[in-house]
């Protein structure tokens, strides 16, 4: 077999790297294959002057212009769109709320074709020929027959502007225009007008009645009362956003409905049920505050928070940050789970948005506030180690309030034993400096014991003589090591020299010299030592000789001479 040469090296390196590049393109292909085109039941994220942005699932974003909706959605509230251009797994999905409203709108048709029933759309524009009206029905273009625009009244068809609102049915679907037939005349031809007679001689609008349910469809619910049929549409059931109303009515069941609308020239009985209870938000105007704690249930929960029912189509939002008084920001579901009762803090009322911004460590006791009135500098307590991080250790002292153990706290040692500390590990600990504002506190295990310093300050006092060995020469003085580890500094000024005198050339690292202690500084860390201060001794010390000394020829100088000569031979 031949060697292979650089060149088939770089051609098979090449081959593999197309192989790779083709294979990741596969896979975001067929990703947008998936939903492309697909209704999603997406969730409003954020909105902006211009675009909506939804989590449209898949851990993936959409974006849709604010434009493509009738009334400003709110963020929170689940609304369909349509995934129009799909961007892989990296930036934003390209989603429609128009292209949805045509799709549902195109579905309603369907089922209202195959199963008799009414709709509801609104005439745009009238034909130029007068051959009939265009009608609109959540943006589909519909065609309105000038002979089914209703039955002749005195032998005169009726006029319909742009605009007004109708009742139709749908005679005929065009697939390929995604268009339709309809017709207002059916509908009156249909009524009874018995029935109608008897609906209106018995009930009135604004009156509650108990019907039954016959039809339970994706827009809403049909409700029999005596022999005509009334609709509760889908915004009329609850005064939640998107209740899932198929779970809870059958065809067939009882239920109490408010006649919200009768007309009877179009054969329409408008009813709702969520009427049967006070809007929610005029019960939140009069009944709640800012400052009130409530409870409610927890209903969703997302990376920037957990949304709270406060009454039935009521909620309120506990952003992260009003989750916990710590510093130490954690998910929201690691505090509660969906269907959780707890208590929060209304801490916003927005009215004209409709938002509620609620609290839940406001609602408890501020534990830094207990933490202020417990403890403070210089207390020694006893906690948990909670975590550990590349600058030290967090210790818990009470709920929701942790200090930190810096390494260089962990002993007095030069470098601290990192791994000295584990998780959960209960230790004992001194408070060294409260930063309340910042929410902050410095803790440390080594100022539990002396320092080194402070048991050397104990054993020596100021004055005493220290013999010791220089290890360093400097141009601001010499350092002198004193035993034991310890290191002290003669300062320069410290220092006797001569004029001209150089320290470099009197004194030599090894050489062993004497000096006065001055003071011991253990928060600086320093010695300090005086080798002009120890010869001041030696020669107070000859003078107490001198007057001691009874021979009269004895004199001083001889004294000084002698110890001149002593030293000579040190």
């Amino acid at each position: 077999m031949a060697t292979p040469t650089p060149f088939d090296e770089i051609q098979r390196e090449i081959t593999e790297f197309e192989r790779i590049i083709e294979n990741t393109l596969s896979e975001q292909l067929d990703y947008m294959q998936i939903l492309r085109g697909e209704l999603i039941e997406a969730r409003v994220l954020d909105i902006t002057e211009n675009e909506v942005f939804f989590d449209i699932g898949q851990k993936q974003e959409g974006v849709c212009p604010l434009s493509e909706f009738d009334e400003k959605p709110q963020i929170g509230s689940y609304v369909k769109v349509m995934l129009v251009k799909g961007r892989g797994i990296e930036g934003n999905s390209i989603v429609s709320r128009k292209e949805a409203a045509i799709r549902e709108a195109w579905e309603r048709i369907n089922e209202a074709y195959r199963n008799n029933l009414p709709l509801s759309g609104k005439i745009v524009s009238e034909l130029n020929n007068n051959k009939g009206y265009i009608v609109d029905l959540g943006g589909l273009k519909l065609f309105l027959p000038k002979s089914h625009v209703g039955l002749k009244t005195k032998n005169r068809m009726p006029r319909l502007k742009s605009g007004d609102l109708i009742d139709f049915k749908v005679l005929k679907i065009d697939e390929n225009r995604r268009s339709a037939i309809i017709s207002r005349k059916k509908i009156q031809e249909d009524i009874n007008h018995e029935k109608w007679q008897q609906f209106l001689s018995t009930y009135k609008e604004d009156d509650i009645v108990e019907g039954t349910i016959t039809k339970v469809l994706s827009f809403g619910l049909f409700v029999r009362i005596l022999d005509l049929e009334g609709l509760v549409h889908i915004k009329d059931i609850s005064w939640k956003n998107n209740f899932p109303f198929r779970k809870f009515y059958s065809k067939g069941d009882k239920v109490s409905v408010k006649i919200l609308q009768i007309v009877p020239n179009e054969n329409r009985i408008s009813l709702g049920i969520k009427q049967l209870t006070e809007d929610p938000w005029i019960w939140a105007l009069r009944e709640l505050k800012e400052e009130d704690i409530i409870s409610g249930t927890v209903t969703t929960i997302a990376d920037y928070g957990a949304f709270v029912e406060i009454r039935e189509g009521l909620e309120g939002l506990i952003h992260v940050s009003e989750l916990s008084w710590s510093n130490k920001k954690k998910h929201p579901k690691h505090f509660f789970k969906t269907g959780d009762i707890i208590e929060v803090k209304i801490i916003n009322i927005d009215q004209e948005n409709k938002r509620i911004g609620l609290s839940y460590k406001q609602a408890k006791e501020n534990p830094w506030k207990k933490f202020m009135e417990l403890y403070k500098v210089g207390d020694v307590l006893e906690g948990r180690i909670t975590s550990i991080t590349k600058f030290g250790a967090f210790v818990e002292i009470l709920d929701e309030v942790e200090g930190l153990i810096h390494f260089n706290d962990y002993s007095w040692d030069d470098k601290s034993d990192k791994k000295m500390l584990k998780k959960n590990d209960k230790v004992k600990f001194k408070v060294l400096a409260i930063d309340i504002e910042n929410k902050k506190i410095s803790c440390g295990i080594k100022q539990l014991y002396p320092s080194p310093l402070e048991l050397l300050s104990t054993k020596y006092k100021k004055g005493d003589i220290l013999e010791g060995k220089i290890t360093g020469v400097s141009d601001f003085g010499l350092f002198v090591d004193i035993g034991e580890g310890y290191e002290g500094l003669v300062h320069i000024s410290k220092i006797p020299l001569k004029k001209g005198e150089k320290l470099q050339d009197k004194y030599k690292v090894g050489d062993v010299i004497k000096t006065v202690l001055l003071k011991i500084e253990p928060d600086k860390k320093k010695i300090s030592l005086s080798i002009k201060d120890f010869e001041r001794r030696k020669e107070k010390d000859l003078v107490n000789q001198y007057l001691k000394n009874d021979t009269a020829t004895y004199t001083l100088g001889n004294i000084l001479k002698q110890t001149i000569e002593e030293n000579k031979y040190d």
